[in-house]
């Protein structure tokens, strides 16, 4: 194709203006810390408006036929999130990631973050009212840290309560792999990896910040916890799925199913994706009976996560992203709009609004309300 005169004169404009873009987005997440003086922990900084971010959302939604809401970009590839109650914000974090990013899905785009001085960000999650975010951090290992926990006041932005670690102060081993609120937002259970002690999870009470309990026998988890029957079990995998009685913190029931796990809200059933016949299978958790075989893959399933209603499951493995209708025994739709691979975490609102997963470079957010309609069309 010959160029015109007039588009040779177009063509350093246009130059000029992609690296003007690129040049603000670079800057749109540069932090302003004065770099003289590091970020204390707690300290609030809002996040500018991206065109590149609401871009780059648009042409991925364009791309798909699927009912996305939102492409979120990461500045920093994450592996963990949460969602609101309300489905209007996730919070993002990561093996390299400091501060605790807060995306809005209204607005596309990360709108906010909450800083530290030190560690990275191995956990978060919203309390049920919505009212309170924690957080569980691990640290290099030549640092000496006891506080790994803060639970922030969203309304204020402000660090509410900072909880101790239990290793002690001296000791550079209270690294948090999990953390989740009880049913009634008054509780934490916070997963740590202490090496010399052993894992451990750890009860909290979230007004005082005093430890309640642990649990025993103790073991690690990089899985979501679930509290279900009112609070008062906890249950989460750690080389199996083991269930806690929350009031004695004795363990009550465990599975030994080499398998990905995910429990339904009111802990009737345990899905199951096995590592060995590779099959999706829904468990009643009671009796340890096979319920209903979803179906079955050629690699590994790597996460799992029921609707809140308990009707649907989103199953993440090696052959991809896939929704399941758990009460009639069939696939929904495999999802396919999501510009990077999925990470270490997929989950809902409290409503059953959303469904998002958390994609490396992406937050991706599909309308669920639709993605059912159109499987049961279908």
């Amino acid at each position: 194709m010959r160029l015109t005169a007039e588009n040779k004169r177009i063509i350093p404009a246009v130059i000029l203006a992609i690296l003007f873009l690129v040049f603000l987005e670079s800057r749109s997440y540069l932090p302003d810390w004065n770099p003289d003086r590091p970020p204390e922990t707690g300290e609030v900084r809002d996040i500018s408006f991206s065109l590149i971010d609401r871009a780059l959302s648009a042409y991925y939604q364009w791309k798909t036929d699927e009912p996305i809401v939102a492409i979120i970009r990461q500045d920093i590839d994450a592996q963990i999130g949460a969602i609101s109650p309300d489905g209007q914000f996730i919070t993002t974090g990561g093996s390299v990631i400091r501060d605790i990013a807060i995306s809005s899905v209204a607005e596309k785009r990360i709108v906010r973050k909450y800083a530290a001085a030190a560690g990275n960000v191995r956990a978060v999650a919203f309390s049920p009212d919505g009212r309170y975010l924690a957080c569980g951090r691990g640290f290099m290992a030549h640092l000496k840290h006891n506080e790994s926990v803060e639970i922030w006041s969203i309304q204020q932005g402000k660090i509410f309560k900072r909880l101790q670690g239990p290793a002690g102060p001296e000791m550079n081993e209270n690294d948090v792999l999990a953390l989740t609120f009880s049913p009634d937002g008054r509780s934490l259970a916070v997963g740590y990896v202490t090496q010399f002690q052993g894992d451990s999870v750890h009860l909290f009470d979230v007004e005082t910040g005093e430890r309640i309990r642990e649990m025993h026998p103790s073991s690690s988890t990089h899985r979501p916890f679930v509290f279900f029957d009112a609070g008062r079990y906890l249950g989460y995998e750690s080389d199996g799925f083991h269930v806690f009685e929350v009031a004695t913190g004795k363990q009550a029931q465990e599975f030994k199913l080499k398998a990905a796990y995910a429990l339904s809200p009111d802990g009737r059933y345990l899905a199951a994706g096995m590592d060995e016949t590779k099959n999706l299978r829904i468990v009643d958790r009671q009796t340890g009976r096979n319920v209903i075989a979803l179906g079955s893959i050629k690699g590994y399933y790597r996460l799992l996560a029921f609707s809140p209603d308990g009707r649907y499951l989103a199953a993440h493995s090696d052959d991809g992203l896939t929704l399941w209708d758990v009460s009639a025994g069939r696939k929904v739709r495999d999802l396919k709009g999501n510009p990077d691979i999925v990470s270490h975490w997929i989950g809902f609102d409290a409503e059953g609004k959303y469904f998002a997963a958390v994609c490396e470079k992406y937050v991706v957010v599909w309308d669920f309300r639709k993605l059912v309609a159109a499987g049961r069309a279908n």
